[in-house]
């Protein structure tokens, strides 16, 4: 068991300012991902609160103590900050909060800003840079418990109808670990960057209605494995090809979630479910 790492989750303790670019993100985002890029665009949620430091020392055999930014996030939305779970060089597991949107570490800070790579899909991992260097040295698991999927996304933007939202999550809201990986970069002012990705996988039955992509969760036999630097990372990679996640619900909510700054229950309160799905929001 690693040691209290309170000293890790505060926010104040992220380097690096959003900017420009990274409002405009979230604007888009706000709007029901319809403008900004209809290939790039989630939401996920980590609702545990009293019971947070039980269920992540338990399920992913981190320790954590109480700290006063420490709420419920019912919209994780991109370019916020989320904690992630990685591994010390001394072996004990540490969660820290990282930018959700991976920056390569050869990204120039000062140049062009590269997309912004909160999914990397599990068929690419090998073939792009990014993801090859991260995939061998810099895994991760991401907290959750839960993700929204949209139908009519594509709508959002022109003055249509709103996107209607779906909510996906285990049967009783069990803490789960999404696969993820993680880099290290500096922004313009030179100061660290922390940030992470979330893999994806071609969807299950009860997704495929709604969106051909989801994430990957992985099974706890399969933490250790994977945040392991030892383990290649085409081993690493096989673990990938048996995600775990089958005993899960599909609840249609509102389109309260939608606005990136709403994060509270009624995002996630279920409502009937429309008679047609189709969609797409984790690529």
């Amino acid at each position: 068991m690693s040691p209290p790492i309170s000293a890790h989750l505060r926010p104040d303790r992220i380097s690096g300012s959003a900017g420009d670019r990274h409002a405009a993100v979230l604007r888009a985002v706000s709007r029901g991902c319809g403008e900004y890029s209809r290939e790039m665009c989630g939401r996920y949620t980590l609702t545990s609160h009293e019971e947070i430091a039980e269920d992540l020392q338990a399920s992913l055999d981190v320790e954590v103590t109480a700290d006063p930014w420490w709420k419920p996030r019912f919209n994780v939305a991109p370019t916020q900050p989320a904690p992630i779970v990685r591994l010390r060089r001394d072996g004990t597991r540490a969660i820290e909060l990282m930018r959700w949107g991976l920056v390569p570490h050869w990204a120039d800070p000062g140049g062009k800003k590269p997309p912004l790579m909160i999914n990397a899909r599990l068929e690419s991992l090998t073939a792009k840079q990014m993801f090859r260097d991260a995939l061998a040295r810099k895994r991760c698991l991401v907290p959750a418990d839960g993700f929204f999927e949209w139908v009519g996304r594509g709508a959002a933007g022109r003055g249509d109808k709103a996107p209607k939202p779906f909510y996906f999550h285990p049967r009783g809201h069990a803490l789960i670990a999404f696969a993820g990986l993680w880099a290290w970069s500096r922004d313009a002012s030179g100061a660290d960057l922390h940030s992470f990705t979330i893999i994806t996988t071609p969807a299950n039955d009860l997704v495929r209605p709604i969106h051909d992509r989801m994430p990957i969760v992985l099974a706890p036999d399969d933490h250790a494995a994977w945040l392991d630097p030892a383990v290649d990372g085409d081993t690493a990679r096989a673990i990938l090809g048996h995600p775990a996640g089958d005993d899960w619900v599909r609840d249609a909510v509102s389109t309260w979630v939608n606005k990136a700054d709403h994060d509270d229950p009624q995002c996630i309160a279920p409502e009937p479910e429309p008679a047609s799905k189709q969609g797409r929001l984790f690529d």
